[in-house]
């Protein structure tokens, strides 16, 4: 394991691996970029090409280009293990790989889809109406699709084993009686869920045959779609049907086509779309917002862009308010696409080129203009036009983290009902005020959750200073040079219980730190400090400009505003000049 793991390291910069992710930009000898893990405004990872790790100031996250890929992608190690030997042209075959213990579980799994894919090929009848649905050859072999016959113990009859069977039923194919075991998917044709790295993880089975008797009698009527259950590989709200095959394109294409079924997908990378992927409406709902592994995080992550292409029908329109209101919680622009009532993707591409699908999604509306647009704005009294903003709008624009994007749809709102723009933000801001504490958007309880568990860069250079006194001493002229004109940086004092959870948290992510890399992280840590320092001098700076740009034209106003651009001029030139040295 670790001979082929040092093998793609070497192969795979951690820069090159890392850029195809996020933004990176040069800092000295280092990188930087936005936290891909956490929301933030200014950069706070750091990148070393010579360790070949990276760090978050921000939010701890730590490691190197497996674990990276592991906690962006929401993989194992082996499923990053598989992504970057893929990368790095390193074929797994050849080197001796020590086993996990879920890997029993993915070889089951990777049996199962095999026999479900011969299956097919010997059932004339699915293999025409897959046809008739315009899936072509190529298609069926690329997503693996498989039959599973209308029979209660194909699965649990092909087992080699009683260990295999209990394997199977851990994984969700096989169910245990008191008589044995039987076939969870009968009559269905298989859809194969994989992960990022493409290893089969679940199945969801599309009903084909009409069910046989249950052999105890039951008489339910079989659902259209049944999915594996949740197991120790297949947690239904972390994975997107496709994803492994759309991870690529999402990022060269910088937005995703989220559909809500398997064959919309097929179809749609079959015809070129190949950055669509598909969530059912129950994975989307079921999702936490605060996973960073759940789907829409993972797709978040790749851009923020995302296309809603869900039926156009009732059932779709619930789906869509749900995908929507996590995309926007997730600081995501969702957008609509105007199918018509009743056809969804797989049939609108059955029936049109290409081209007509792709000036369709040209048409896509943002979400909050989309609900807009489908209420009578004409017929509704000012009473009635209040009650449904609040039931069909404002639930969702409180999800919007941005406060310059949420004004411009209370204008939009205001213009499109003709009431005036002030009444409207009014309105919005008592509908906040009435929502339970778990109703408001993430933002505020992230930062509260933030606060407990990852200590401020302040905090972190306190309990540096008094873990490594001697070592620190040297540096404690970085904080004193932390001043402009009048305004200087004094480290606050921060309570003992406090000190513990960041002195723990140090010794948690840094270890027993030698000289001179303890030397090295105190000055990054000083150095962010000194920009953040230089970033709130220069935010207060500008809100006094704004406000003295407000005030009436005089010639001390005029002379206010002069020196406060001198300021600011001041606070840039002095910013980089200490970042230089």
């Amino acid at each position: 394991m670790i001979e082929v793991a040092e093998i793609i390291k070497s192969r795979l910069p951690i820069t090159d691996v890392l850029s195809t992710y996020i933004t990176l930009t040069p800092a000295g000898s280092q990188f930087k970029a936005k936290c891909p893990f956490h929301n933030e405004r200014t950069a706070s990872f750091s990148v070393s090409p010579e360790r070949g790790l990276y760090y978050c100031f921000g939010c701890g996250a730590k490691g190197d280009i497996f674990t990276f890929v592991q906690q962006f992608e929401g993989v194992d190690f082996k499923g990053s293990l598989k992504v970057l030997a893929d990368r790095a042209g390193v074929e797994l075959t050849k080197y001796s790989v020590k086993k996990e213990s879920n890997d029993p579980l993915y070889e089951v799994l990777e049996r199962a889809t095999i026999l479900y894919q011969s299956e097919l090929q010997k059932n004339i009848e699915v293999l025409k109406y897959l046809q008739d649905r315009g899936i072509n050859k190529q298609s069926i072999k690329d997503f693996r699709i498989g039959y599973t016959p209308n029979e209660w113990r194909y699965m649990a009859g092909n087992a080699k084993s009683d260990a295999e069977s209990v394997l199977m039923d851990r994984v969700g194919l096989v169910k245990k009686t008191d008589k044995g075991y039987y076939d969870r998917f009968r009559g269905r044709i298989m859809f194969p869920l994989a992960d990022s790295s493409g290893r089969v993880v679940g199945f969801s089975g599309r009903i084909f045959d009409e069910p046989k008797n249950s052999p105890d009698g039951g008489g339910v009527k079989p659902p259209k779609y049944l999915n594996s259950p949740e197991t120790e590989v297949f947690q239904k709200s972390k994975i997107l049907y496709g994803f492994d095959k759309a991870k690529n394109h999402i990022r060269n294409h910088s937005f995703s086509i989220l559909v809500e079924g398997q064959i919309d997908v097929v179809l749609s990378h079959q015809s070129g779309f190949r950055n669509t992927v598909a969530s059912s409406g129950t994975a989307v709902s079921e999702m936490s917002i605060a996973d960073s592994n759940s789907n829409l995080s993972t797709l978040s992550r790749l851009s923020p862009n995302v296309l809603l292409a869900f039926d156009g029908d009732e059932a779709g329109q619930k789906a869509l308010d749900r995908a929507a209101i996590v995309a926007l919680a997730l600081n995501m622009n969702p957008k609509v696409v105007p199918l018509p009532k009743g056809i969804d993707p797989a049939d609108f591409l059955h029936d049109h080129s290409s081209e007509e699908w792709k000036e369709i999604l040209k048409q896509s509306k943002h979400f909050i203009i989309h609900q807009l647009s489908l209420i009578d704005k004409n017929n509704n009294s000012a009473h009635t036009a209040v009650s449904i903003l609040k039931k069909r709008i404002f639930p969702f624009l409180v999800k919007i983290q941005s406060p310059i994007e949420t004004n411009l749809y209370i204008e939009a709102i205001a213009k499109e009902f003709g009431i005036p723009r002030d009444d409207c933000a009014r309105e919005l801001q008592m509908f906040v005020s009435t929502m339970p504490k778990e109703g408001h958007t993430i933002q505020a309880e992230e930062k509260i959750d933030q606060q407990d568990t990852a200590p401020t860069l302040e905090e972190r250079l306190i309990a540096f200073k008094m873990k490594y006194p001697e070592e620190t001493k040297d540096y404690q002229e970085i904080l004193d040079s932390i001043y402009f004109k009048n305004e200087k940086f004094i480290p606050k004092d921060i309570s003992k219980d406090r000190l513990q959870i960041v002195t723990s948290t140090i010794e948690r992510d840094y270890g027993n730190l030698e000289k001179e890399n303890l030397k090295l992280v105190f000055k990054e840590l000083s150095d962010k400090l000194r920009e953040q320092f230089f970033e709130s001098l220069r935010n207060k700076y500008t809100r006094e400009l704004l406000e003295a740009e407000k005030e009436s034209p005089s010639a001390d106003g005029e002379e206010k505003v002069k020196t406060i651009m001198q300021s600011l001029h001041e606070i840039n030139s002095q910013k980089h000049k200490k970042s230089e040295t």
